[in-house]
């Protein structure tokens, strides 16, 4: 029941968080894309989470939560290159991802392969939630999805500076509702 409650809150703060990411002032750059990955493991959960923004900067994190404290968290901060910002556009407004529309998630009382992904894509006035629980919830939208999902993997894959930056509180997961595999 405990291990349930935690899959429950995590999924819930997940689109809190999403929603408040993307709730953001006008005078502030609105968010193009917030791309988030948790993926839980028995002596630690491992996150990824990269945010766009309209204007070309992004703002990624990785961390590995141990039940104690959040460790190894690094930040990266920059600018995408026009040719990366043109192919990621290409990829978000193509039709297959701009049509699919995902059923929302709820976490049954016993989940296997917990690898939680959720994406937001800025639409003209609006956001485009995708939320899934694991692979499995994710394996009917795989074509719609691998465009994007090559261009995080290799956007992963560059090598950054780390930046001095401040965590996003967008990127957080707290320690009262971080997922561990048994």
């Amino acid at each position: 029941m405990l291990r349930f409650r935690s899959i429950l809150r995590l999924a819930l703060q997940s689109w809190l968080t999403t929603a408040v990411a993307l709730a953001q002032p006008p005078d502030s750059p609105a968010f193009r894309l917030v791309l988030s990955e948790v993926q839980p493991g028995n002596m630690a959960t491992q996150l990824r989470c990269t945010l766009v923004l309209r204007d070309h900067h992004f703002h990624h994190e990785t961390a590995s939560i141990t039940p104690n404290r959040d460790s190894e968290r690094k930040v990266y901060e920059g600018e995408l290159s026009d040719a990366d910002w043109s192919a990621l556009n290409a990829i978000l407004d193509s039709k297959g991802l701009r049509d699919l529309n995902v059923p929302r998630a709820f976490a049954p009382p016993v989940m296997q392969d917990v690898h939680i992904l959720n994406i937001s894509v800025g639409r003209e006035s609006k956001f485009q939630n995708l939320e899934f629980l694991n692979d499995k919830s994710r394996k009917p939208y795989d074509s719609e999805l691998k465009p994007l999902l090559q261009w995080w993997k290799s956007f992963n894959h560059r090598h950054m500076t780390e930046s001095h930056a401040a965590p996003n509180s967008q990127c957080a997961l707290n320690q009262n509702n971080t997922l561990f595999a048994q």
